[in-house]
């Protein structure tokens, strides 16, 4: 698929992952939506151990894209929720006209040991990484579907190997890549082509506001800082010793567009930390 041109619309955009592949469409000249939750991260503050994107990161994404030339819009959205799903389909045509590629960005983690894991919690975590798929890709296939268009999951290393006190993420990242190759399979009569990317180890708030605080990874590198113990991650776990980034992710993803015989793959951009 050529990209400029082309509506682009990637939820979890206010920052990190969705913010990287956001911009790198945006200088492809695609009509790029940023989608995240805004206003409404504030409700849920005190549900996770770190911030969710706000509504002012958001604005700053879509300005900084504008800066630099891009076309882009911001709009806010819940991916659990149907509503509010439809509501960012049909604003995006409003906006743009059309809807070619969907990049289903937005993620959240929960972690600890699954004897007392919150039922409440494996739910909220299953309603974002997977059910958002499902309810935002569902939304748009009408409009994909005129247009032949391109759906990217984003998945994770934690969908290709399971890892302790990650039970909940992991499950989720798993059914993301099953749910991939589905509809890789079922929209392919359609000329929709499916596939995910599954990141390493990137410096994002998941990251360095939950999962280096956390003591089971301190203890297993013997760090007792948050960067000390993301930079031993990346030493003791990654071949090409050097972390992932926002811009490796937008690389996968731009190719994916483009890539018109590729469809349901999970492309792992890990450096090498997962191989197969």
């Amino acid at each position: 698929m050529e990209i400029q041109g082309k509506t682009v619309i990637v939820t979890g955009a206010a920052r990190g992952i969705g913010r990287g592949i956001a911009a790198a469409y945006a200088d492809e000249g695609a009509n790029v939506v940023l989608a995240d939750l805004g206003a409404t991260a504030a409700e849920t503050a005190g549900d996770w151990n770190y911030a969710l994107a706000g509504e002012s990161e958001l604005a700053k994404a879509a300005q900084e894209i504008k800066a630099r030339g891009g076309i882009c819009a911001a709009i806010e959205v819940d991916v659990s929720d149907r509503a509010s799903c439809h509501n960012l389909v049909d604003k995006s045509l409003e906006i743009y006209g059309r809807i070619d590629v969907i990049v289903n960005n937005a993620g959240v983690i929960q972690t600890g040991p699954l004897v007392d894991f919150a039922e409440r919690d494996w739910d909220r975590v299953f309603a974002v990484n997977v059910k958002g798929i499902f309810l935002l890709s569902q939304a748009a296939l009408p409009h994909l579907k005129v247009n032949r268009g391109v759906i990217i999951n984003i998945a994770s290393v934690a969908g290709k190997r399971g890892f302790p006190q990650m039970g909940a993420y992991c499950a989720s990242k798993f059914a993301a890549i099953g749910l991939t190759q589905s509809m890789a399979a079922e929209l392919a009569t359609d000329s929709i082509r499916v596939n995910a990317i599954c990141p390493g180890n990137v410096d994002t708030s998941m990251w360095f506001d939950h999962l280096s605080k956390s003591e089971r990874q301190r203890r297993l590198h013997g760090t007792d800082t948050v960067e000390a113990t993301f930079n031993a991650v990346i030493r003791n776990t990654i071949p090409l010793g050097r972390e992932q980034t926002p811009a490796d992710m937008a690389e996968a993803a731009l190719y994916l567009t483009r890539a018109e015989n590729v469809t349901g793959v999970s492309l792992v951009v890990a450096g090498g930390f997962i191989m197969n």
